[in-house]
């Protein structure tokens, strides 16, 4: 307990809660990250979390070291990056507002060229509920005009 209150207090920390990414359960967690390395410090079960009740199974209260590891993840990307110019030109650093406006523009010149058929939507159980999978069924055959949808769930 003594390091967490010293965790706490430390200028450069911070507490995010997000959601954990290990199961479609969706517990709450509260990540202490180090803001002036950029590391997460701790993780444990946020009290506000309705499935969870501030608690969390192994892999939500240390499953996430990996991310300080840099024998595992030597370099993130912690940014959105765009190829331009064809295949073998580099990857160059954008805002999310490129990206997003880049992979739309994308999106309808591959589907203007080729068709709605060419393109699939994939779900997945992880993620907050049938809702999600809903909005991407929804989305592929709305927008993109391709009954090509799949989920994980099928396996």
């Amino acid at each position: 307990m003594r390091l967490l209150k010293e965790v706490n207090h430390h200028m450069s920390y911070e507490t995010i809660t997000t959601v954990c990414p290990y199961c479609g359960t969706g517990c709450l967690i509260d990540c202490t990250v180090d803001r002036e390395n950029n590391r997460v410090i701790e993780a444990k079960g946020s009290p506000h979390g309705v499935n969870n009740d501030g608690r969390l199974c192994l892999k939500g209260l240390y499953g996430w070291d990996y991310l300080n590891d840099p024998k595992i993840l030597t370099k993130r990307i912690r940014t959105p990056l765009i190829r331009r110019g064809g295949k073998g030109a580099p990857l160059k650093p954008a805002t999310w507002e490129e990206a997003i406006q880049y992979t739309a523009d994308r999106l309808k010149a591959i589907i203007k060229e080729y068709g709605p058929d060419t393109v699939m939507g994939a779900g997945s159980a992880r993620g907050p509920g049938n809702e999600v999978g809903y909005l991407t069924q929804k989305f592929m055959r709305a927008v993109i005009g391709t009954n090509n949808v799949d989920h994980c769930a099928r396996i």
